[in-house]
């Protein structure tokens, strides 16, 4: 497939699937302890906060429409500086991958594998992601679509709760209690589930064909289709689980799921389990991505073979910072990850693009 004919879909299922991850699961619990009721309040102030980096981002990618941020970082920092930057994409792709392994594989020996060994079960997650990761552009988009279909089973799973398990949607009430500190509390819990992205960065250069407002406007249709579908786990949670009950369910999705009883699927929650496994594998998928499009720019030419052996010490690294971490230390290395975030998701795009201003580089996009 040529570059012409990638499409909006593609890239805004790339940033999907490279959102919704692990974090659905956990959301409701971990804005709740925030934001109590409020938690879907804060979780579309989440959503404005990501449009405007969104926004940001595509001002920085925009000026320099036939580079990726690996080539024009040089450009507007210097050879030595730049590759500086470059370095720390590379490590944030492995390190967010790392914390992807942890809390997907605590899910699953949680809820299905109690007596399998947390290394096997990184092992075969990050194996797959390798996989995939050392394919080509389209074909990752393309598979990305396809298995986007499974979003709406957990949609139409939320919607049958809702409609058959006894909620209260008082527990809603009243709204707007918890004013203040607490929704942009709640709204930093939402904030590492919104992860993803930042990959505009990368993947505007290959999407550059489609122009720069219709790049602008698919990475925002993903942000707002993610955001609602986070607001939408938020409230229902909310409604079937009391104020009490929610605080000490740390995956309220799953037990919501787990309460449906149907007389054809005796455990739904295995089967929403089995699905969402995928949703991790194409987030792992997304940040080897962006650490071996870095690396690409390191080397005159990278064979897809050579490719393939980066990926494999990559996701090596990642896997061993996953298997050396206990459990009890995940909230400790989640909240690392989530500052060094802020870092290369804001601070460093806004540095460079006042850069590009006030270097007068970049030539812009045409619409």
């Amino acid at each position: 497939m040529s570059p012409s004919k990638r499409t909006q879909t593609q890239l805004v299922f790339f940033i999907i699937q490279t959102q919704i991850g692990v974090g659905i699961l956990g959301l409701p619990y971990n804005v709740f302890l925030e934001a109590k009721q409020d938690g879907w309040i804060s979780v579309f102030l989440s959503g404005c906060l990501v449009q405007v980096i969104i926004t940001i981002l595509w001002l920085l990618a925009k000026r320099f429409p036939d580079q990726s941020l690996f080539q024009y970082s040089k450009l507007l920092t210097g050879k030595y500086i730049g590759t500086g930057i470059n370095l720390i994409y590379i490590i944030y792709g492995v390190l967010v991958t790392a914390l992807i392994l942890m809390y997907s594989t605590k899910v699953i020996k949680t809820w299905m594998l109690i007596y399998t060994p947390k290394w096997i079960l990184m092992m075969l997650l990050v194996l797959t992601a390798i996989y995939l990761a050392r394919e080509h552009i389209d074909t990752i988009s393309n598979i990305y679509v396809v298995v986007s279909l499974l979003i709406v089973f957990l949609l139409i799973i939320s919607f049958i709760v809702v409609g058959t398990y006894p909620v209260d949607f008082r527990y809603l009430f009243p709204v707007g209690a918890h004013f203040g500190l607490s929704w942009l509390k709640g709204a930093r819990e939402a904030y590492f589930s919104m992860l993803g992205f930042e990959l505009m960065l990368i993947l505007y250069h290959h999407f550059k064909d489609l122009g720069s407002k219709a790049i602008l406007k698919s990475a925002s249709v993903a942000n707002w289709l993610v955001t609602i579908i986070y607001a939408i786990m938020m409230i229902v949670s909310t409604i079937v689980f009391s104020p009490t009950e929610i605080e000490i369910v740390p995956q309220p999705v799953l037990y919501f799921v787990k309460s449906l009883n149907l007389q054809i699927i005796e455990r739904i929650d295995l089967v929403f389990l089995s699905l969402w496994i995928v949703n991790v594998v194409t987030s792992l998928t997304s940040y080897l991505f962006l650490s071996i499009e870095g690396t690409r720019y390191f080397f005159k030419e990278l064979s897809k073979k050579k490719g393939t052996w980066i990926l494999i010490l990559y996701g090596s690294i990642s896997f061993s910072i996953a298997v050396l971490y206990r459990i009890e230390q995940i909230d400790t290395y989640n909240m690392f990850v989530i500052r060094f975030s802020f870092l290369l998701v804001c601070c460093i795009p806004i540095a460079l693009l006042l850069l590009s201003f006030i270097k007068k580089k970049g030539k812009g996009a045409s619409n």
